[in-house]
Formats: C-alpha cells, structure tokens, sequence
C-alpha cells in the first residue's frame, strides 16, 4: 500500500490582497515551474481547487513539510501568508493528473487539517498551540511499538526510541506538529536582513561566496545573522521532521 500526503493551502486574507489576479497568476507560473523541478515526487500537477486554495499531492511524504516552507517562502517574499492541512494517508481512487479527480484518507485528513490551522482560537483548537503557526499535520494514529526494521543507523535508531519508549499514548502526528509550530516560531521572529542572508547561503552554500559575490557581507556579519535567526536549529528540526514522517509512513504501511 502506498502512503500518499495531500497538501492543501489557502491564502491569509487572500481578497484584501492588492492586485490579487496578478498574485493568482504569478502563483500559478511557479506552480508550474515546481511541477517540472518536482514531478520525481509529485503525483499531478499542482491544482487550484476552490478560490485561492491550492492543492499537492506527493508520493513521497517525507518530503511534505519541505514543500510547503518552499511554497510558504514564495509568498512571504511577496508578503503573503499561507493557511496549510496537510494529510497522510493512502487514497481509495487510481492516482490522476488532476488532484479533483482523486479521494481518499490523505485527501479527508488534508480537508480536516486545512480546518483546524484556520481555526484562530487556540483555547478550542485542540491541535495548534499558537497562532503564529498556520500549518496542520494529520493522520491516523499509530502504534509506535510495532516497528519491524532489522537494519536502522544510529539516527534512525534515536528516532525510533524517541517515538517508541514514552506511553501508548504517544502520538507522532503530535510530536511532529508539536516541532513544526515551534520551528514556525522561529522563522516568523527571523527578520528580513537575516532572511536574505539565508536565501543567499542557500542558494551559494558557503560564507566565502556570499562574500565574494556580496561584498557588503563579511564572514563574521554571516555568522552572526545565521545565529540570530536561530537557522542551524531551524534546519536541524526540518530533519527531525523529516525523519518523524517517514517513520510515521512506515508505521502506518505495517499496522495495515
């Protein structure tokens, strides 16, 4: 059986947005540009399904979160937010180049998600904890005792005594959205000096070449902004997450 995540996003207060067909537009170019960048993992193409919301379907759902900081980046580059639910799970219809055309538990989680991360009132929102966080995980629970694998390294190894040795009540989809609202935290306290630092030791991989291309930075005014944003920590936890995905994939491939 294959374990699917449905992606659905909408825009923050989409109709105030001034020339909002352009912004539709532009989404849509980049959108199109993803798909070519991204078809290894992607199920279909990226599909406007109601107004401004936006639906993916992956294949690979490690890769879930990873997708959505790419999308949610495009949009604060234009100061832009982004509601997203996003939903684990298998789909009970043959895989389609349209995401209309398809259903299932990832597709049912994803609507629920989408829900639950518009829903502002944290005092009755059961699932977010803050509302600097815009972003929903869902999925069945699983039991985290029941893991089979023979060969681990010493990270997956960690990873899975972390899920595994607390109670039976642990849940991973907790956890895991217990580290994305805390890592969306510390991007919305990042500023955007420090945003464009990131972007640009993303983009080139190094202090020295941000120096030699930017001359206005120096190695040491790099480091200090990387530190300030807490990015290392940020990274680290996209990892985590990472991680905490597709051992929840698996978990839910052997309780079937």
């Amino acid at each position: 059986m294959n374990i699917y995540s449905v992606i659905n996003m909408d825009i923050v207060g989409s109709r105030e947005i001034e020339g909002r067909v352009a912004v539709q537009e532009e989404l849509k170019q980049y959108f199109r540009q993803l798909y070519v960048e991204n078809r290894h993992i992607l199920v279909a193409p990226i599909t406007f399904t109601l107004g401004d919301e936006w639906q993916i379907v992956l294949k690979d759902a490690k890769e879930s979160y990873n997708m959505f900081l790419k999308i949610k980046e495009f949009l604060l580059h234009r100061n832009i937010n982004c509601y997203c639910g996003v939903g684990i799970g298998s789909i009970s219809t043959k895989e389609s180049e349209d995401t209309r055309e398809m259903d299932g538990k990832a597709f049912i989680h994803a609507r629920k998600a989408l829900i639950y991360a518009k829903e502002t009132n944290t005092f009755y929102n059961k699932m977010l904890y803050t509302k600097n966080c815009r972003v929903i995980f869902m999925g069945d629970s699983v039991n985290g005792s029941n893991s089979s694998s023979d060969q681990k390294n010493s990270s997956d190894q960690q990873l899975e005594v972390a899920v595994t040795s607390v109670d039976d009540d642990f849940d991973i989809i907790d956890t895991l959205n217990a580290i994305i609202q805390n890592n969306e935290i510390l991007q919305m306290n990042m500023t955007e000096k420090q945003r464009e630092v990131i972007r640009l030791y993303e983009a080139l991989g190094s202090y020295a070449e941000i120096e030699k291309k930017h001359p206005r930075y120096t190695k040491s005014s790099i480091s200090r902004k990387l530190s300030a944003a807490n990015y290392f920590l940020v990274e680290h936890n996209r990892n985590i997450i990472k991680g905490l995905l597709a051992e929840y994939c698996k978990l839910v491939k052997e309780q079937r």
